[in-house]
């Protein structure tokens, strides 16, 4: 009898964790955010922007770069727009947060290959102090907010009137949707383009056993030695090239990653 109730429990714990492992939901809405940002901090006045896209459900949400959702399969399955995989995009994360887990994913794929990445927050990053001051943004009321993250001190604006507690890239925890945040620096700013109502609801599911877990500072740090030298990260046996050449990417691609200095996340 202990044998059974034994069985019963390993049993049970597997397939606990099994479904951990798998998230997916029915998307109800798409939000498009522009974003705004300096990422080189010795450049302020040359501003950089780029569309990104929330898609959320009951209990799951998925936040990413537009040209990176478009070119995700299970994302676009149905949709009649067409964006090349090869789109040029400077963020490569896709962030998820679970509200039956209060988890959140920050999921990366190194380009061009199978290496498949994340790390776990408690999604309830922020502490909220919700002002009186309201607006309009694009017809919506929204409220003001500010918060700090990472580094930097941050101002919000969020809509009662869309009853979510979900924003852009890592932002939550407000009772309404964030229709615009900014650091008060003005490096990084979302604004809300859009909101669509999906029908049919668009169905999405992860398997993050396809993934390698691992902590944030080591995700950052491969992620800076693939993008300093991706060919030696690929160790491909077919790309040949003399140790000069390979200096000199490497020379090149340092630089490159000089001028990538002001990231969303200071600290």
């Amino acid at each position: 009898m202990k044998t059974h109730y034994l069985f019963l429990f390993s049993l049970s714990i597997y397939f606990i964790g099994f479904s951990q492992n798998k998230l997916k939901d029915d998307f109800n809405y798409k939000i498009t955010y522009n974003l705004t940002y300096k990422l080189d901090s010795t450049s302020l006045d040359k501003p950089t922007s780029e569309l990104m896209i929330l898609y959320f459900g009951d209990n799951l949400s998925i936040f990413s770069s537009r040209a990176k959702t478009l070119a995700n399969p299970i994302v676009v399955r149905g949709n009649t727009g067409y964006t090349s995989r090869s789109v040029l995009t400077k963020f490569h994360y896709e962030i998820l947060k679970d509200n039956r887990t209060n988890n959140l994913y920050y999921t990366l794929q190194i380009p061009k290959m199978q290496d498949r990445f994340y790390y776990i927050q408690d999604k309830n990053l922020f502490k909220w102090n919700i002002l009186e001051e309201t607006k309009l943004i694009k017809g919506y009321n929204v409220q003001k907010a500010t918060t700090s993250f990472a580094g930097r001190n941050y101002i919000a604006w969020f809509s009662p009137e869309i009853p979510i507690a979900e924003g852009p890239y890592k932002f939550n925890g407000l009772p309404g949707l964030i229709l615009e945040i900014s650091d008060t620096a003005n490096d990084y700013v979302f604004e809300f383009i859009g909101l669509e109502k999906k029908s049919p609801k668009l169905a999405f599911k992860i398997n993050l056993k396809q993934y390698v877990k691992t902590e944030k500072k080591e995700l950052l740090d491969l992620w800076y030695r693939y993008r300093r030298d991706p060919f030696k990260y690929a160790n491909n046996p077919n790309v040949k090239s003399s140790p000069e050449i390979d200096k000199k990417y490497v020379e090149l691609f340092t630089e490159m990653l000089k001028k990538e200095n002001n990231p969303i996340e200071l600290k």
